[in-house]
């Protein structure tokens, strides 16, 4: 049985126009996350771009967290490893299973990259969250 609250964080290097970020997956149809290209901040819920929430953000290389308590979803993002920002939408995935999309899969973290250019990841991190744990922020 996998972790029910977690905690996902990665360093990434932006190249030419490639956008790269964090996303929880649950199939191609199913997964929210949030990422960064040199321009401009995405975000993805129910397998689609929410195009009203793009922010001017120019960055060449940023690091984006992703936590999930208890199926409340929060990414940050930081351009030095010390000062976050908390992304403007918290996301509720409860919903992300086999009941409403078959497949009996589970809620996976993962690293994309899309468009022009190529991504350099380092530093990534994986944390299990006890159940008592901190508040929702």
């Amino acid at each position: 049985m996998g972790d029910h609250s977690y905690e996902a964080s990665v360093l990434l290097d932006l190249g030419g126009g490639a956008q790269g970020g964090l996303v929880l997956f649950y199939n191609e149809r199913c997964f929210c996350g949030a990422g960064s290209a040199p321009k401009q901040m995405f975000t993805y819920n129910y397998g689609e771009e929410q195009s009203w929430m793009r922010q001017n953000l120019p960055t060449k290389v940023v690091r984006i967290r992703v936590t999930n308590r208890s199926n409340v979803v929060t990414f940050h993002y930081s351009h030095d490893g010390t000062n976050w920002a908390q992304h403007p939408w918290q996301m509720e995935v409860s919903g992300f299973h086999h009941n409403v999309f078959g497949g009996f899969l589970s809620l996976k973290v993962g690293i994309y990259c899309a468009g022009e250019g190529e991504i350099r990841v380092r530093g990534f991190s994986y944390r299990a969250i006890p159940a008592a744990a901190g508040s929702f922020t």
